[in-house]
């Protein structure tokens, strides 16, 4: 076959149009680190790091949700936590008032019932505890969970977070496990307060030792919400350890499947640079002659 000149001017720019590819492809691999600019390049590399981006990306969006739980059980951890002191100091007052001659005076009876009366406005205070707006124990109504007077204006409805692929984990706290069940028989802790203070006024040792019981009652079950709450804050402290670890495995996995080796990118560098100079110094030569070169 007959080598022409117009052939070998095509093959000359052809292959430098190449070598200038990938040199350009070398460059931009060694600027951005990274080992491909369009998913055309390679679809199948391409693939599998947009499929770990997602997953990283969907960590962020189980720390966002992890950050908002542990906020909820945290401020319900400090809400109980200040409540069952208050109950606890209620229960010394209400022993001091069983004993014998406590109703007898009534300076004793009137400080009893003047600091039952501030524990009650303090527990509802802590019922109504809040986080970012939302009321920790009024279910998913908003606003607070009791009025002034102790009715409960909430729902028992659970508020859940997703905080990695396989675990929801409720993030409020009902009231009704923390403070009792208005309906229930032994009513809430704001109706025992408030049968205690009525017991302490009419010198009603009767009514003050079922009053107290309730009250043992109540401490029960406020503790048994504070261990609740307190084991869901660990276990959001698990689930983040696990979760930071999964995240660094994928951002790994994903640094292994689009990151460059810079010090190969380097050598490659230089070595498609000389290789480019080189094919275009031959191609001056290579090249025919112009017109004017046959004219001089």
């Amino acid at each position: 076959m007959r080598v022409t000149p117009s052939m070998m001017t095509v093959s000359t720019l052809t292959d430098l149009s190449a070598g200038y590819e990938r040199l350009a492809t070398t460059q931009h691999q060694m600027s951005t680190g990274k080992r491909i600019a369009r998913s055309s390049d390679d679809p199948t590399l391409a693939g599998a790091a947009m499929t770990l981006r997602s997953s990283v990306s969907r960590y962020d969006s189980y720390d966002r949700s992890l950050s908002d739980s542990k906020g909820w059980l945290g401020a319900a951890d400090g809400a109980l936590t200040s409540a069952l002191e208050r109950l606890n100091r209620a229960k010394e007052i209400t022993v001091r008032a069983s004993n014998s001659g406590g109703l007898s005076d009534p300076s004793a009876r009137q400080a009893f019932v003047a600091e039952l009366t501030s524990i009650r406005d303090d527990l509802l205070g802590l019922a109504n505890t809040s986080f970012e707006g939302r009321s920790v124990f009024a279910g998913t109504v908003a606003g607070p969970a009791y009025d002034a007077t102790g009715t409960f204006l909430g729902n028992q409805s659970a508020v859940l977070r997703d905080v990695d692929p396989h675990t929801t984990v409720q993030v409020n706290t009902s009231a009704f496990a923390a403070f009792g069940d208005p309906a229930a028989a032994g009513g809430d802790i704001f109706a025992v307060i408030s049968r205690l203070n009525t017991a302490i006024t009419n010198k009603d040792d009767v009514a003050l030792a079922a009053a107290h019981s309730d009250l043992d009652t109540a401490v029960t079950r406020l503790g048994s919400a504070t261990v609740t709450v307190g084991a869901r804050g660990a276990q959001m402290e698990n689930v983040e350890i696990r979760n930071a670890n999964e995240r660094q495995r994928l951002q790994g996995l994903l640094s292994d499947t689009e990151d460059v080796d810079l010090a190969q990118v380097m050598v490659d560098l230089k070595s498609r640079e000389n290789a480019y100079q080189a094919a275009l110094q031959v191609a001056s030569r290579v090249l025919p002659q112009s017109l004017v070169d046959f004219l001089r």
